[in-house]
């Protein structure tokens, strides 16, 4: 074998060297990425069952047992949460939800941890807090994990 076809072998061996290094380097890039989207699919799952849970509750203290309550009877924005003899699970109203951090444990995608905050909302600008009492309240879920990139943040509006 002369050197000219000595050079050409070496030179197809670093091309072929190349391309087996791309092709590896794009499968693991897809794994991550594969990796990452099941644990944004549980993150959701987690965040969507406490919003589900939440949803269930009626909408303030005073319409616990009062379904026609007045405005005025809400609780003040600055005492949503829940009260201390209220624990989780166990609250009565959609507000206890304010300032809940709990944690959740999956079989294949670790722990979450979840953290809940609740304000009233003006329906015509759901996107920002009221000061005052309204008839709609909105609960936003935030779930964060050593296995998330970016924390996964879900949003839900109650109205009465």
């Amino acid at each position: 074998m002369g050197g000219a076809q000595m050079m050409l072998v070496l030179g197809a061996m670093v091309l072929l060297s190349i391309l087996a290094l791309n092709i590896n380097r794009a499968t693991l890039f897809s794994d991550e990425q594969m990796a990452q989207s099941e644990y944004i699919i549980a993150a959701t799952a987690v965040g969507q069952t406490l919003i589900s849970e939440a949803a269930s509750k009626p909408f303030d203290v005073a319409t616990v047992t009062n379904e026609k309550a007045p405005l005025t009877s809400f609780t003040a924005p600055s005492g949503l949460g829940r009260l201390t003899s209220e624990v989780y699970p166990d609250f009565n109203d959609f507000d206890d939800y304010h300032r809940l951090t709990v944690n959740v444990s999956t079989p294949r995608a670790g722990t979450f941890r979840l953290s809940c905050l609740v304000d009233y909302v003006d329906p015509a600008t759901p996107n920002k807090t009221s000061s005052i009492c309204t008839r709609t309240k909105r609960l936003r879920v935030t779930v964060d994990s050593d296995l998330l990139e970016t924390p996964v943040n879900l949003v839900y509006y109650k109205s009465f």
